[in-house]
């Protein structure tokens, strides 16, 4: 009941926000052009997870801000640029040599015709899901299976072509995340991270970065297809290696907590390799839409100490119709049974048996007016790994993969075990945006 009253008094709160501007030019000349947009999201999450700790409630009530983003965009001169930030501070990682708050700043040069060069930070061009603006999605969170293969962002520069319905990028980038400061380490080179999307688009996206989960109004079928490869040869930096020294968007196979070959000393070089492949169709309805989408994903690490892979899939469809959007995702991911985390020394196992974490996700989106909109989901997370910690209670590892460091042996809070749960979830986010 407390978690009923507290969805409706979100529905009400959003029905009394005002309504969002358009974007909003700032600059617009000959030369140069400057558009700022923003949004925020507002979410409150009600679940249900198995509990160990004596006289703790299983039920559990959340209310975050959950993103707020900044966005300048435009051109210069014929060049085109993107910025965003997340003034937020939800991203804040303390004890790094990393400041988080920027996500975006890079410029894209028209060279010749079909072709551009993509320079600064932005995202790995690997994977529809990850690649989808947040604004467009139709669920509060994404996917159980990105947590298995998202890069997220980095910098370097990326060569893009556009033949018709043909398109493709091919992008040079670190390895080692977003926002790395100056530091000039002694180093044992391996290969930065090459990243590749070649596909056929008939006009679903804007372009190969700017990707929408969603068209309320097609007009027409559109279809796209993409395949995507990545790989990196880790190289060696300072006391550490690039991998290591992420400061943040560590997918699972590089993850030292669930990976114990990545970590181990002395450090062995790793090689890891991504094969993937997506689409989306997009058709009228009726007065309504329909929007499809699908993706599969494998992902290799290996080094002299040991590998892993992971394999995984997301399929969703939904219609839309007036100011209402209903739409159903399922996804599942293989995790491999090598996973541990290291305590001490001794590998502790995370994952006893082949089966797979599943999320079915059933969702409804409403739109209010412009720019202001509700989504209100129901995930159904399937065989999910739960982390018991003792005296303290358990966290759902989808959705805070971390809390792994507590599976060691002992009776006090910081030790404790895993297990698989079914855990029911009902989430509603509120997101406003201009």
């Amino acid at each position: 009941m407390k978690r009923a009253y507290t969805i409706l008094a979100l529905v009400a709160l959003a029905g009394a926000l005002p309504t969002a501007a358009p974007a909003v030019s700032l600059v617009e000349t000959q030369d140069f052009t400057i558009n700022t947009h923003g949004y925020l999201q507002a979410i409150g999450t009600a679940e249900d997870v198995p509990n160990s700790a004596a006289k703790k409630n299983t039920d559990r009530l959340y209310l975050f801000l959950k993103e707020a983003r900044l966005r300048f965009d435009g051109t210069l001169f014929g060049t085109t640029f993107d910025i965003m930030l997340a003034p937020g501070g939800e991203d804040i990682t303390p004890n790094t040599n990393s400041a988080l708050g920027l996500l975006d700043f890079n410029f894209d040069i028209p060279l010749i015709k079909g072709y551009t060069f993509k320079i600064g930070q932005f995202l790995v061009p690997y994977s529809r899901e990850r690649m989808t603006d947040d604004v467009t999605m139709n669920f509060g969170e994404r996917s159980v299976e990105n947590l298995g293969f998202y890069w997220n962002r980095d910098y370097g520069a990326a060569l893009s072509t556009y033949q018709g319905k043909l398109a493709g990028t091919v992008a040079v980038m670190t390895g080692g995340g977003r926002d790395v400061p100056q530091r000039y380490l002694p180093e044992e080179l391996g290969s930065p991270m090459l990243v590749g999307r070649f596909g056929y688009d008939d006009g679903i996206d804007r372009d190969i970065y700017h990707v929408s989960a969603r068209d309320t109004n097609p007009g027409r079928v559109k279809s796209a297809a993409f395949v995507n490869g990545l790989i990196i040869k880790d190289s060696a930096i300072g006391h550490s290696t690039v991998i290591n020294v992420r400061a943040t968007d560590k997918n699972l196979l590089i993850d030292p907590n669930y990976n114990p070959f990545i970590n181990k000393a002395p450090f062995s070089l790793s090689t890891i390799w991504q094969l993937g492949a997506d689409g989306a169709y997009r058709a009228p309805l009726g007065p309504g839409a329909f929007n499809a989408e699908a993706q599969v994903d494998y992902s290799h690490f290996s080094n002299k100490y040991g590998r892993l892979s992971l394999k995984g899939g997301r399929a969703q469809a939904g219609v839309a119709r007036d100011k209402v959007e209903v739409n159903l995702r399922y996804s599942i991911l293989f995790l491999d049974t090598r996973m541990a985390f290291v305590n001490n020394g001794t590998p502790l196992p995370i994952v006893k048996t082949r089966t797979p974490l599943q999320e079915i996700t059933p969702s409804i989106t409403y739109h209010f007016r412009r720019g202001v909109e509700a989504v209100l989901d129901f995930p159904y997370l399937v065989h999910m790994l739960v982390f018991k910690e003792n005296t303290v209670g358990s966290y759902v590892m989808s959705e805070q993969p971390d809390q792994v460091t507590v599976i060691k042996p002992g009776t006090t809070a910081g030790t404790g075990s895993v297990t698989r749960k079914n855990v029911p979830e009902a989430r509603l986010m509120i997101q406003l945006g201009f």
